[in-house]
């Protein structure tokens, strides 16, 4: 194996597939907590390129089961793409395509199915086992790039999602999946380059996409690079609001100094004494560059920090706020607030003053509480659910993975959302390393 810096320590990838029982626990687990906790992220099969790149890893799935108390379950699979199933000897569940293939981003489930998903790829549907069923179009023409984070719209049940191809196309597509899983509708929107796109942000009646300097160069990818995009700091900046149910490409753009954003936190409408929207909040975690000079990983670039968006729907101006300088990512909300003004975020801090990593919550106003790991201690992205689904705004539980850099020694911590900085209730000791993964999803025992 090779010593790329994206193969080892913390994202040094496990080479086998368990399923073990009856896991350790530390302290408690709340026995109102019956689920899955699952999460995925890259998991590159051997060999390894001295210069393999982070985003391109094969994926694969984390699951780990709780229930009364107890943390009942731990496994581990790779999501069977079609180049997967040809390194492992197997037989595929797809044919292949003449196109990106990679599932290692998230995992959302959706119309009762789990979905494995990467941008400007079509996703992979799995079963409670963590088995791939298929790679699943959504019963439409999606031919091309779907999204890693599509978001629900809590009206009317549907799935929204910002999608894109890695090719030379300047638009992106936004999907209207339907609450029975079939595709309602999609609509190209023009853009003014081949932007890499993420994730998107939406309140209850937009969308909010944006269009930035990271650009598909196709010179890389003649040159067989995993990611070929580059960062253009002369192509302007722009983000564009647009009517969430629309089937036509309108877009009303707003313009930005030069930056990129992985994932939004959360958005919504604000409205004045007449009823006029008046404007539109977005907060977002955001990077001054991305891909510059090293274009294996987020690994070269100015650190990545919340800020605040203020659309003016009138003067069709924005403003851009720094709202928390430490070095964060991963944001999550309490997803029942998705659209909607909000008081509670969690993200998760890549680097603290201890040079470790932890959870930071958000209320809403300037005021964070957060709670640091152990040295060396590289946590994942914090899952929140809620204690009942009438419980107030962030009252509930984060769940986190974490591995040890060195050891690659890990675990899964339960916080009271509300007691972050107190540390966690309880921990549930992992039976094999688990490499830092992307993003997850909490699944309902009544869901399963």
């Amino acid at each position: 194996m090779t010593t790329g810096k994206w193969v080892r320590g913390p994202y040094a990838p496990v080479d086998q597939e368990v399923e073990v029982f009856d896991l350790e626990v530390i302290g408690s687990i709340p026995p109102e907590l019956n689920g899955m906790l699952t999460r995925i992220g890259p998991n590159p099969i051997p060999p390894h390129a001295e210069d393999h790149n982070l985003f391109a890893g094969d994926g694969m799935v984390h699951a780990m089961t709780l229930s009364n108390g107890k943390a009942t379950s731990y496994k581990n699979r790779w999501v069977r793409t079609e180049d997967v199933s040809r390194k492992l000897g197997e037989t595929p569940v797809a044919d292949p395509v003449d196109r990106q293939d990679t599932s290692n981003t998230h995992i959302v489930p959706f119309a009762g199915k789990l979905y494995a998903m990467t941008e400007a790829c079509i996703p992979y549907q799995l079963d409670s086992s963590l088995k791939t069923i298929m790679r699943d179009t959504f019963d439409g023409d999606i031919a091309q790039g779907f999204t890693a984070h599509p978001h629900t719209d809590p009206a009317t049940g549907r799935l929204h999602a910002i999608g894109f191809d890695v090719n030379a196309e300047k638009i992106a597509t936004h999907f209207v999946i339907e609450p029975d899983g079939s595709l309602g509708w999609k609509t190209d929107i023009p853009l003014g380059g081949s932007s890499w796109i993420h994730d998107f942000a939406m309140t209850e009646n937009f969308a909010i996409i944006w269009d930035m300097p990271l650009q598909h160069r196709q010179e890389l990818q003649d040159a067989g690079e995993q990611a070929p995009y580059k960062w253009d700091p002369d192509y302007p900046t722009r983000v564009g609001i647009r009517p969430l149910n629309a089937k036509t490409p309108d877009v009303r753009w707003f313009d930005l100094e030069p930056c990129f954003v992985f994932h939004a936190v959360n958005a919504w409408e604000v409205y004045d004494e007449a009823g006029g929207l008046s404007e539109i909040i977005c907060d977002v975690v955001q990077f001054a560059k991305m891909f510059d000079e090293d274009r294996t990983g987020p690994g070269d670039t100015a650190p990545p920090q919340l800020h605040r968006w203020v659309f003016n729907m009138k003067t069709g101006k924005m403003t851009d706020q720094l709202i928390d300088q430490r070095i964060q990512e991963y944001p999550r909300i309490d997803d029942r607030y998705w659209g909607k003004p909000s008081s509670f975020a969690v993200t998760t801090e890549l680097f603290n003053s201890d040079g470790g990593s932890g959870l930071i919550v958000h209320d809403g106003r300037g005021n964070a509480s957060s709670y640091g790991f152990e040295e060396r201690v590289v946590a994942s992205e914090g899952v929140f659910v809620p204690a009942s689904e009438t419980a107030d705004e962030g009252d509930g539980w984060i769940l986190t993975f974490g591995v040890h850099a060195q050891t690659g020694a890990s675990k899964a911590s339960v916080f009271d959302a509300t007691k972050v900085s107190d540390g966690p209730v309880g921990e549930i000791i992992l039976p094999q390393r688990v490499p830092v993964t992307f993003h997850g999803s909490w699944i309902p025992e009544a869901t399963l």
